[in-house]
């Protein structure tokens, strides 16, 4: 069933009651509605369209509107030059304050160009921006070539240093101390100006011989001493040389080419004295040899006299036990023949009493047939009267 006219020229805005109303007057029943929620949804986005300018009204300006020049526009477009202002700077600030110190070196800052007592270790690190300034310094061992140096000798000459070559390494500690007195060239206040002026001081007090020859190898020593000192006492030891290198300088060509002749000379003066010794060594292997084959037959003989020697001592010794053997054997002989003696003497004393001698010269003289003797005063008749008694 189909609406009537007036029903169809409403407006879209109306509700179902009031439709429901209308229908119940006339006593039609009700009609049949395909979708009833359309209405309401009709409705709900009439309203929404109602409301939409007054919730634009409350939101930010688009970039059309700001493009507009109207006062709202003018506002937009200084709050957003400020913003970007703003991290313009930020990212201008972070730049200029990042820095990055690397390995062997340290960074000193200055401030409004004054140096300041601060000193970072390799890393990273932040200053105060477009206040604060920074400086790499090298402090790990550096080797620097100095340029070519002309110094006078004692006697006038001119030599010419090439090649110097210093190492040097600096105290982080002296460093902020050093860069204010001497500024960021330091090391040339204290060590390369110091090492031409006391080389010069050298050469002008030695003459072109002991600076090119007898004293050479002293002026590394000499002035390496001297430099140091001139550090301490300046720069409170906050510079190190580690190694210093002075090559032989170069001379006139003349002087140069005398020096040539005389190493000439010398070179043969060393043959010559070569030869010498030669020589020398020769005759004295000669008379080692000489003196070796001497001291040999020397210890030949005395070891063949030492074998003679222990030879005649042996005989001597079989000799003196053989006499030995003899005396002993002999006294053994004498003092059997003793004791006999001594035996037949004790017989003897025993035996021949003065009856028995008496008695056997009367035997012997028995077997007599004549004596001529003069009474008892002569020496017969004595002898008699001795033996045969009264």
């Amino acid at each position: 069933m189909t609406l009537p006219a007036s029903s169809t020229s409403q407006p879209a805005e109306y509700s179902a009651v009031a439709q429901e109303d209308t229908q119940q007057g006339e006593h039609d029943p009700p009609p049949a509605y395909e979708d009833p929620p359309q209405v309401f949804t009709q409705v709900v986005a009439e309203d929404s369209r109602n409301r939409r300018p007054a919730q634009a009204s409350r939101a930010m300006p688009d970039l059309e509107s700001c493009l507009n020049p109207t006062r709202g526009n003018v506002i937009c477009k200084l709050v957003s030059a400020g913003i970007v202002v703003g991290v313009a700077i930020v990212i201008a600030c972070m730049v200029d304050s990042y820095h990055k110190i690397n390995e062997g070196y340290v960074g000193i800052y200055f401030r409004h160009g004054a140096l300041r007592d601060k000193v970072t270790e390799p890393g990273v690190h932040f200053l105060m921006p477009f206040i604060e300034d920074y400086k790499e310094v090298r402090i790990r061992p550096e080797t620097f070539s100095m340029d070519p140096l002309v110094a006078i000798t004692k006697d006038g000459i001119e030599n010419t240093f090439r090649e110097i070559t210093a190492i040097t390494t600096i105290r982080k500690d002296k460093l902020v101390f050093m860069a204010k007195k001497f500024g960021m060239e330091f090391k040339k206040a204290l060590v390369f100006d110091r090492i031409k002026e006391d080389l010069r001081i050298f050469c002008a007090n030695h003459t072109i011989d002991e600076v090119y020859n007898t004293m050479f190898l002293d002026i590394v020593a000499n002035v390496r001493e001297n430099v140091k000192s001139s550090i301490s006492r300046l720069g409170e030891d906050g510079i190190e040389i580690l190694n210093l290198v002075i090559p032989k300088p170069e001379i006139p060509l003349d002087i140069a080419h005398n020096y040539k002749q005389v190493k000439v000379q010398w070179t043969e003066q060393l043959v010559a004295t070569q030869q010498q010794k030669t020589e020398r060594i020769k005759k004295e292997t000669e008379l080692i040899k000489a003196v070796a084959d001497a001291e040999r037959q020397k210890a030949v003989l005395e070891i063949t006299i030492q074998e003679r020697i222990i030879e005649k001592e042996g005989a001597k010794n079989v000799s003196l036990i053989n006499n030995e053997i003899k005396k002993a054997a002999e006294n053994n002989e004498a003092d059997i023949a003793k004791y006999k003696l001594e035996k037949e003497a004790e017989a003897n004393n025993a035996l021949y009493t003065d009856k028995y001698i008496q008695l056997n010269l009367a035997k012997s003289l028995s077997n007599n047939t004549k004596f001529y003797f003069s009474g008892q005063q002569s020496e017969l008749g004595s002898l008699f009267n001795k033996i045969l008694g009264n």
